[in-house]
């Protein structure tokens, strides 16, 4: 199976930042400053160099097989056997994070806004437009995403407008009970930044594909600015033990803001939930194609769509029955969702590009390397 679509490297960094961003500036900065307190960040700073590193040999990965997904080399790679196993653990983790979003979206429109609202109204709303995206294909997801992303530049609004606020005694003493907890602390949002390796999918679509590898770093570093503003400015304004009590620290940042000389620019925590429900849909969106994409080539299917709406229901199913509520989605986040990711994007990526250097196996179906890979698999 094959999906038709061309997207340039630039579009492709845009959607990466997309499908990190939303999740990122969610639970992760109060989550971040009551696991590392002043040294939050420092956190960040681990964070951002371990998903550097996880998103470079992703890339990397993607770079040596350009024309198809892990999903359809990995079985060459690793054997049929390991490598279909490696295939489902990919999707696994793209449906499982696909509804893992859809319940951190419903539990906040419901704490933060709709209180008597049940949050299955709005994991169903998302889901359904998600559903449409990815019928509608690749490249109207990022078309869509480069739309979404002219309103990123907004967060930095945010750091202009706090800055004066900052009390730095909030961050001293530094490392005042060793590394231990900044690196405890860098663990979420170090998986979460490294969910970029999205590129294992995004790879056969993108044009320049030699742009891939920068462009995924890049958006790596984007998002870390963005949640460096919150987190630096959470920190900052309510000091490390309020900011890990607080569920949402950036919508309670955002509403602080007032700025009297400009009364048209208060609330501007609706400017943050606008695109805070953007980037939602796109993280949905973009991990409910990639697993749906993944699924087809597993399974070996001519098309997918006739899939989409069965599984988003299953997944909406799956969302609503995992968690009882809000207080244990947070304590899933911290204790279970890092390990989660990270065992896919940085274990078994790792895995599968030192088996294929070693191999030297490069290339596609079509291509010379493509051959040179099956004639070493069958002597193997």
């Amino acid at each position: 199976m094959r999906e038709e679509g061309r997207i340039s490297a630039f579009q492709a960094m845009v959607y990466q930042i997309s499908v990190i961003l939303a999740t990122l500036i969610l639970f992760h900065p109060g989550i971040t400053a009551m696991q590392a307190r002043q040294d939050a960040w420092i956190a960040a700073l681990i964070a951002l160099f371990s998903a550097l590193l996880v998103v470079f040999m992703a890339a990397k990965l993607a770079l040596r097989f350009p024309d198809e997904s892990v999903i359809q080399y990995a079985p060459r790679v690793m054997g049929w056997f390991f490598g279909k196993l490696a295939g489902l653990s990919y999707i696994f983790l793209f449906f499982w994070l696909a509804y893992y979003v859809q319940r951190q979206f419903g539990e906040l429109m419901t704490t933060a806004y709709f209180p008597l609202t049940p949050n299955i109204v709005f994991i169903l709303i998302i889901t359904l437009l998600a559903a449409y995206m990815v019928y509608a294909g690749l490249e109207v997801l990022c078309r869509v995403a480069l739309l979404w992303g002219i309103f990123v530049p907004a967060f930095f609004l945010l750091f202009m407008f706090i800055a004066k606020d900052i009390n730095i005694g909030h961050f001293l003493p530094v490392l005042e009970n060793g590394i231990g907890p900044a690196v405890a602390g860098s663990l979420l949002p170090g998986a979460t930044m490294a969910e970029a390796a999205v590129i294992l999918i995004l790879m056969p679509f993108i044009s320049d594909k030699r742009r891939a590898v920068p462009a995924s770093l890049a958006a790596v570093a984007a998002v870390f600015v963005v949640f460096s503003i919150i987190l630096v400015g959470s920190v900052g304004s309510f000091g490390a033990d309020q900011t890990g009590r607080l569920l949402f620290p950036g919508f309670t940042l955002y509403r602080r803001l007032n700025i009297p000389a400009l009364p048209v620019l208060e609330r501007l925590d609706a400017l943050y939930m606008a695109i805070w429900v953007g980037g939602m849909l796109l993280k949905l969106a973009t991990l409910f194609y990639a697993g749906m994409l993944g699924l087809g080539q597993w399974l070996g299917l001519k098309s997918h769509r006739p899939l989409i709406f069965p599984m988003g229901a299953l997944l909406v199913a799956l969302s609503v029955r995992s968690w009882d509520n809000v207080v244990q989605l947070v304590n899933f986040t911290t204790e279970v969702a890092p390990f989660v990711v990270l065992s896919v994007t940085a274990v078994i990526t790792g895995i599968t590009l030192i088996v294929a250097v070693l191999r030297g196996m490069r290339g596609g179906p079509e291509e010379g390397g493509g051959k040179r890979a099956s004639a070493a698999d069958k002597k193997a």
